[in-house]
């Protein structure tokens, strides 16, 4: 019965969750190096960690990523492109229209080259409301 549960809730949760199971999930760097979990709205100083890996080991002149799971308000937009190591790090600005609306969703990063898809992730955005 347990094993029968657990199996139902992962085909739910797959049904119901497609993008987040297909995005592995990233975190992020500022110019220190100190690890974050979640990007804050209204940020330019973080770069997502992404293995170069899931690029298949180059990254494209063309990068780009388009995103999904935020609410309309909310952008985040590809500034730059460094490698570090093993990793390629994904500079970003997070910005929103609406400040009288928190923010607490899970963006799902598409980066593309020539159109095509190469890798999904995916990272929390989070902000607070402001007070008029």
């Amino acid at each position: 019965m347990n094993r029968l549960f657990r199996t139902a809730v992962l085909a739910l949760t797959l049904t119901l969750f497609p993008a987040v199971a297909a995005a592995p999930q990233v975190t992020a760097v500022d110019g220190r190096g100190t690890g974050y979990v979640a990007l804050p709205t209204e940020s330019g100083w973080l770069a997502l960690v992404v293995p170069l890996t899931a690029l298949g080991g180059v990254v494209p002149d063309d990068l780009s990523i388009s995103v999904s799971g935020l609410p309309a308000t909310t952008t985040i937009t590809l500034d730059d492109v460094t490698i570090s190591g093993e990793n390629v790090l994904l500079h970003v600005t997070v910005s929103r229209s609406d400040l009288s609306t928190g923010v607490n969703s899970l963006a799902v990063l598409s980066l593309r080259s020539g159109g095509e898809v190469l890798t999904k992730v995916s990272i929390p955005v989070t902000g607070l409301a402001s007070a008029p």
